[in-house]
């Protein structure tokens, strides 16, 4: 399963992305790409887990919030902010369900007749 992990490098205020691709029965890869003469080239690495590899992109820290936002934009939101919609949405149906009793309730108690 391919997974990208971040890692803060405060010493010159960046992150280090590491892209990884844990394999069930071989030794774990994370993704290097090398530029040469214009070209860009990437391949995957074995690599000890024990040990932190080079990683794979190397960004200045207000670099990586606009990366976000590219590949949200990219990917049409993250699955994360859809599940999240849909649960808004549920819940927003749910609540305005419960309003509409409530104050049928309340017109209903308002219609009879006072007792005292």
């Amino acid at each position: 399963m391919i997974r990208a992990y971040i890692n803060e490098r405060l010493e010159f205020t960046g992150l280090e992305v590491f892209i990884a691709n844990h394999l069930d029965d071989q030794p774990a890869l994370i993704l290097q790409i090398e530029h040469t003469d214009g070209v860009s080239t990437h391949r995957w690495v074995p690599y000890d887990q024990g040990i932190t590899p080079a990683p794979t992109l190397v960004l200045p820290a207000d670099s990586g919030r606009a990366l976000l936002d590219a590949l949200t934009r990219h990917y049409n939101g993250a699955e994360d902010t859809r599940a999240l919609r849909r649960d808004y949405d549920a819940e927003r149906k749910r609540v305005d369900e419960q309003a509409k009793v409530i104050a049928d309730i309340a017109r209903s108690l308002a219609a009879k007749p006072s007792t005292h």
